[in-house]
């Protein structure tokens, strides 16, 4: 997958949660929960292990700032927070991107195929 045709990296300016200078809180196309969203880093990079420090700073930050906002509009009991790096179950992530899924109660999170989980 090449930058031009990657979804982190052409997104629509309308869908950002919060951005900082390195990263951006977008809405997970596929969404497992409501409010699910991911963090991504600006630059087209494949893996948590080749971002810059600051990168990884501004990615922590967004984290924290999405958790921040996910709980003032949807009150979720706790999330699950998790990414893939390298080649993983026959998948290649090109763009690194973190989850953030909000968890609710009474309510099962059904994991599917892009974490290793086959029904």
């Amino acid at each position: 997958m090449t930058e031009n045709n990657c979804p982190y990296c052409n997104f629509d300016e309308y869908d950002i949660l919060a951005k900082n200078d390195f990263a951006v809180v977008l809405p997970e196309p596929n969404s497992l929960s409501k409010g699910h969203y991911v963090v991504t880093p600006l630059r087209h990079v494949a893996s948590f292990f080749e971002i810059t420090d600051k990168e990884r700073k501004s990615m922590m930050s967004l984290l924290e700032q999405a958790r921040n906002e996910l709980q003032l509009r949807y009150q979720p009991s706790g999330f699950h927070i998790g990414f893939n790096d390298g080649e993983v179950f026959q998948e290649k992530s090109e763009h690194l991107h973190i989850h953030i899924i909000p968890r609710y109660e009474g309510k099962v999170l059904k994991l599917d195929a892009r974490w290793g989980i086959e029904e």
